[in-house]
């Protein structure tokens, strides 16, 4: 049975005059799944079964209360024999209660006993949802942190894999467990991050994105995400090979893993798994797409309407002859290609998978048709916008996808007032910004991790 929180176990109960049944009763008296089940009488004081049906198990329960009706209490007591028993005063019970377990009081006792029933709901483990797996296991990680501790240890199978587990959140009491691999990790990095975690004052955590936000709370509000998320076991195990740690929460199927530096969200697990000179193909391919997403619209206002004489008379002259009807000027005709292409993403991202795909044709085949028609953009600007959505679409992370979509906006204005100079300058500024950033004191411009060196085995096994 997994330990209630120690400082609530410590609680003592005020003086009530009030039973432990009683008290119950009216702790969960607007829960209409609150049920009490009575089993026994003994010296005529009623047993009571206080549980909540949602989060027991029934077949459980079932099993428990199979016990002859002839018998005397102590008789029904040994069906437990082999399973962990607890005795709880009111707030012991009462967040046992919440936890999924059952408790059996006497209806004018002060304590009473907390038996394991509780049900564990969550899906089966499946394929990853958010990240497509080309080549490598195929299972991925769910809402029990038990089953996702489980996952990692399959991929390692040594004793130096350490697991930090306390709660987290007033009333959610939400358990937050950080992973590391002994000799790998640096052990400060495992200090500030249990320090980090401590420090959390919140009602609840439901996701490790909210619980990344909450342990920057003391830092000014950054674009860049700080940290690599992840639901593949096999990402997070290399990781922790590597030297890093791994967050993860109960009810959330992601795991943080921590310091994160910018080129870890350009990385996929299949690198590992090909040829290595593949793998630097397709890095270079990465950083293209990253370069065209940010800088092709702002590069297409530049040299159209403020850096004309850059271009060669032929290339001037195309682009001046497909905007010929064009009532608009280039950066508002940039700006509502770019809004509208923003649209269509998150409408596909949004709807459900059976008519995604419908709107998504329709806002990029129609609709972009219709606007070539009408004369409100160029033909050119159309292929470049065309050019900047697939480019997104390369990034490996989504969270830096979503950075990636904010960013070109910030360069087609420096476009607009300076000109390829704005454009150089936007540049500039994002490079010294990201320099100061710090993913748990890591240099977030830095692709080297300083890897401490591993303890000698000895002959031993891990």
């Amino acid at each position: 049975m997994r330990d209630i929180p120690a400082d609530l176990s410590r609680l003592s109960d005020p003086g009530d005059p009030l039973s432990l049944f009683e008290r119950l009763g009216e702790a969960f008296a607007g829960s209409s799944d609150y049920t009490t089940i009575p089993i026994a009488t003994t010296d005529g004081d009623e047993w009571h079964l206080c549980l909540l049906q949602s989060l027991c198990s029934t077949q459980k329960l079932g099993y428990w209360l199979d016990a002859p009706a002839d018998g005397v209490w102590s008789a029904r007591l040994e069906r437990y024999t082999g399973n962990e028993l607890a005795e709880g005063s009111f707030l012991r019970c009462k967040q046992a209660i919440c936890d999924g377990y059952a408790v059996i009081c006497r209806q004018r006792s002060s304590s009473g006993l907390i038996l394991d029933l509780a049900e564990s709901r969550h899906r089966s483990v499946s394929t990853p949802i958010t990240e497509n797996v080309l080549q490598g296991p195929m299972n991925a990680f769910i809402e029990s942190l038990d089953i996702n501790t489980a996952l990692i240890r399959q991929q390692i199978r040594s004793s130096r894999l350490n697991l930090w587990e306390t709660v987290v959140g007033t009333d959610s009491l939400t358990r937050v467990a950080v992973f590391s691999y002994a000799g790998a990790v640096d052990p400060d990095l495992l200090v500030r991050l249990q320090a980090k975690i401590d420090r959390i004052r919140t009602d609840g955590v439901q996701d490790t994105g909210q619980l990344l936000r909450l342990l920057n709370a003391d830092k000014r509000l950054t674009l860049f995400p700080l940290a690599v998320s992840t639901e593949r076991p096999d990402r997070v195990s290399a990781e922790l090979l590597a030297g890093k740690a791994a967050i993860m929460i109960d009810g959330s199927p992601f795991a943080l893993i921590v310091p994160s530096v910018y080129t870890d969200f350009w990385h996929s697990p299949e690198d590992r798994y090909v040829n290595p000179y593949v793998t630097y193909f397709l890095l270079a391919l990465r950083f293209l797409a990253m370069l065209i997403n940010l800088f092709l619209p702002a590069m297409y206002v530049a040299i159209t309407s403020v850096n004309v004489d850059v271009n060669r008379l032929e290339i001037s002259l195309a682009a001046a002859a497909s905007r010929e009807g064009v009532p608009y000027p280039v950066f508002m005709e940039t700006l509502l290609m770019l809004i509208v292409i923003d649209f269509v993403t998150e409408a596909g991202l949004r709807l459900p998978k059976t008519i995604s795909s419908t709107v998504t044709m329709v806002g990029g085949v129609v609709l972009g048709q219709a606007i070539i028609q009408a004369h409100i953009v160029s033909h050119l600007l159309v292929i470049v916008v065309a050019i900047t959505a697939i480019t997104n679409f390369i990034v490996v992370d989504y969270q830096m996808g979503l950075v990636q979509r904010i960013l070109k906006y910030f360069t087609v204005i420096g476009a607009t007032v300076a000109g390829l100079l704005g454009i150089v300058f936007i540049c500039a500024c994002l490079i010294i910004y990201a320099s100061c950033l710090e993913s748990f004191g890591a240099p977030y411009l830095t692709s080297i991790w300083p890897r401490k060196k591993r303890p000698e085995r000895n002959g031993a096994s891990p």
